[in-house]
């Protein structure tokens, strides 16, 4: 496995994309990698895929919280405090869709950076490293609490 902190360094020289572009055909299908997701320019989450990082990054494009963890706090912590009264009792009655409004929300409001690793071990290992980094920095992540 690869120095931990090379690669943290090298996945934070991979250039930011916008989730307004997916889908990015640049972003391997069938590979193992980490990314980070940003907001206003801020990182927010990080995340891997054991085998396939375009299909993950593509879940979280969806906005679809079935399934995809990041969905599910993007529409909690993000998105619910955003919407109007009358969105929410859409929400409640079933005439607004709260997975549209975080689709929304992620195509229009954040952007990621990500890289590909050698294989599961090392996917693991670097998003729990980076998670490490934010806790000691005291960074509000989506998926450190």
């Amino acid at each position: 496995m690869q120095d931990l902190e090379q690669l943290w360094d090298e996945l934070n020289r991979q250039p930011v994309h916008r989730f307004a572009d997916w889908p990015n055909r640049d972003v391997p299908k069938g590979k193992p990698g980490v990314y980070l997701i940003y907001h206003q320019g801020r990182w927010i989450y990080i995340g891997m895929s054991f085998k396939n990082l375009q299909s993950r990054l593509s879940q979280h494009a969806s906005g679809r919280r079935s399934g995809d963890q990041f969905c599910v706090y993007a529409g909690d912590r993000l998105v619910m405090s955003k919407l109007s009264i009358d969105q929410m009792k859409g929400v409640f009655s079933g005439e607004y869709s709260l997975d549209d409004a975080i689709k929304e929300f992620v195509r229009s409001q954040l952007s990621y950076r990500y890289l590909v690793v050698a294989d599961d071990p090392t996917a693991r290992a670097l998003e729990r490293h980076g998670l490490e980094i934010a806790k000691g920095k005291g960074s509000d992540l989506l998926n450190s609490i």
